[in-house]
């Protein structure tokens, strides 16, 4: 994913000691429940920001862009007790899907900006000239991390509440 717009990451005491409690199976499919869950509604936002950039550029761009938006959990989450990690962005390559056709790769550009490099008869006004990103995603991400973050914390909490009984969990 070459756009991780944000990166999430849960790592409570409590969070930890309840799902310490249960079976590895059991533990990472309520990581994983909870994962898709949780950024169900995060990423159809981040979609529809992506939808509504505004640039100077074509349409087809803004659209490859959004249908390329997507979550990346990992495929094994990792030792019992480890951090909770997700990150959704955008999906370079193939994996970005067939709607996006490859035009999704302006992404970088768009967000972070590019140092532009003209040629011809005004060669030596744009050379080294910079221009700067609209870094949307970055100040998405910022805005809702933390919503995001408790969210996913609450939702592995209930989940694993309903496995192992309300009397365990406090």
């Amino acid at each position: 994913m070459k756009g991780a717009a944000v990166k999430v990451t849960v790592d409570s005491k409590k969070v930890r000691e309840t799902l310490a409690a249960l079976p590895m199976r059991l533990n990472e499919s309520i990581r994983k429940k909870a994962i898709r869950k949780v950024f169900k509604q995060p990423v159809k936002d981040l979609k529809n920001e992506f939808r509504t950039m505004n640039f100077r550029g074509k349409k087809p761009h803004r659209r490859a862009i959004a249908s390329a938006t997507k979550l990346l959990s990992p495929k094994r989450m990792g030792k019992s007790g480890s951090p909770i990690r997700a990150d959704m962005g955008v999906q370079y390559g193939a994996k970005g899907g067939a709607r996006a056709k490859g035009l999704q790769r302006v992404f970088h550009l768009l967000e972070d900006g590019f140092r532009h490099k003209s040629r011809g008869i005004r060669r030596f006004i744009g050379i080294g000239r910079f221009i700067s990103g609209n870094h949307r995603a970055k100040r998405w991400a910022n805005k809702n991390v933390s919503k995001i973050g408790n969210d996913l914390q609450d939702e592995i909490l209930r989940l694993a509440a309903e496995e192992l009984g309300v009397r365990n969990v406090s």
